[in-house]
């Protein structure tokens, strides 16, 4: 029998599940101070639905199951499509705009590396009914305050609009089709693959040409990558109505977020086909893998049958942000130190030792009864492995209203009243 968790999925033992939630505590502080509203849907949703717009290779790598009924359903890959759906299903009369959060796992059958699990964990913030580019700048704003919350250094933006490579190829006549394949081809760098498959469709050398040159358009220097692509996309006036839409975006960035650092990549796309606007990852210098990544996506709620809705939203990954401030070491010191355990001296003081655990508890602060029953000595011994700051005696001196109390720590012991040692505890941890 394997006693292994499926390949690609990983136990999450006390320290593990501790570092996972300091980054979702700070995930929720951003909920509250924006103002989401956290929702959880099935971990299960219909195959057709999350097949519909993830694209093709999220669709590979999808699991999928099948009921005693021959109903295909699949584990969710990714967050917005069953947002989605819970806007058209129970916030269709909702006012306008809605902001919805969201912690959740999610499945991917990719090859397991740094930073990428088959289950992971992700975050989202989706701000549904807003198609401003002030919406856009809440949710970059609401990324850069994430990373800024959790200390990490040297953090940049990424960031395009899909609607300029869109744009150019509907001008020639392709259809979505093509673009998603154009796309799919940018967001895993295969721009050689990408050319060469715009010359096998027999594509004017004219867009050929203008493809060519705007993927490598890449730079800090948000100047120079617009200034040249407004020469690029004169004849295009969709495409340059997207560019500058960006950059619009950009400079108001700047101006709500100060010193964040931007990176304007033309060739830059992201595997899921139904964003329509601008998209953007969050990357650490030197870490080439994204912690984060959104974008608009302003017709995939009318595509599954509710209103025109526009939309934007962004995903933290839980796991790879963990994994990063690891390496980095800014991992802040999450202390697995438990307060406090109550030992009775032998059997005759067990009651008393669930009666004074109780009246602790009663207090709000957290304490640890010893039930195994075993020697003082053992017990003692438990408290040192396991990391208790201090050890609670109830023993002969209770008589006397007198509890000893051992700092495991400081390898030093006092008698104090029951009054005293809560008076002591409430000023170190309380829940």
């Amino acid at each position: 029998m394997k006693m292994n968790p499926p390949r690609g999925m990983k136990d999450f033992l006390p320290e593990d599940l501790a570092k996972r939630r300091y980054v979702e505590d700070c995930i929720r502080r951003l909920f509250k101070l924006y103002g989401y509203d956290e929702v959880e849907t099935p971990t299960l949703e219909s195959y057709e639905l999350l097949a519909a717009k993830v694209g093709e290779e999220t669709r590979r790598s999808m699991y999928i199951v099948e009921d005693l009924k021959g109903r295909r359903y699949a584990l969710r890959p990714e967050g917005t499509s069953p947002i989605a759906r819970l806007v058209i299903s129970r916030f269709k009369t909702y006012p306008k705009p809605i902001r919805l959060g969201y912690i959740w796992d999610f499945y991917r059958y990719d090859e397991p590396q740094f930073g990428r699990y088959r289950r992971f964990y992700q975050g989202g913030f989706e701000l549904i009914g807003a198609s401003s580019v002030e919406a856009d700048v809440e949710i970059l704003s609401i990324a850069v305050h994430l990373f800024r919350m959790l200390g990490i250094p040297d953090f940049y933006l990424k960031m395009n609009h899909v609607g300029i490579i869109r744009s150019i190829l509907s001008y020639h006549g392709y259809d979505e089709d093509v673009q998603n394949r154009i796309l799919s081809l940018a967001d895993k760098k295969r721009y050689d693959e990408l050319i060469d498959f715009l010359v096998d469709l027999k594509a004017a050398d004219t867009l050929i040409n203008t493809i060519s040159e705007i993927i490598r358009l890449k730079s800090f220097d948000i100047r120079s990558v617009v200034d040249r692509a407004r020469i690029l996309l004169k004849d295009y006036s969709e495409a340059l109505g997207s560019l500058e839409r960006l950059e619009s975006l950009v400079n108001l960035m700047s101006k709500v977020n100060g010193d964040v650092r931007i990176l304007i990549d033309l060739g830059f796309g992201r595997g899921l086909e139904y964003y329509t606007g601008v998209i953007f990852e969050v990357f650490v210098e030197g870490i080439d893998i994204a912690l984060a990544g959104g974008g608009r996506y302003d017709k995939l709620i009318e595509y599954y049958g509710g209103d025109p809705t526009p939309a934007v939203g962004f995903s933290p990954g839980i796991d790879r942000i963990v994994s990063v401030m690891e390496k980095l070491g800014i991992l802040p010191s999450i202390g697995h130190e438990k307060l406090l355990l109550v030992v009775p001296a032998s059997d005759r003081y067990n009651w008393e030792a669930l009666k004074v655990s109780y009246q602790i508890r009663s207090k709000g602060i957290p304490v640890v009864t010893e039930v195994s029953m075993r020697r003082l000595k053992d017990s003692l011994s438990y408290a040192d492995r396991m990391g208790f700051r201090y050890t609670a005696i109830i023993g002969e001196e209770y008589r006397d209203g007198l509890i000893v109390l051992k700092d495991m720590k400081a390898r030093s012991q006092v008698s104090i009243t029951l009054d005293k040692l809560i008076e002591m505890l409430e000023g170190k941890a309380t829940i």
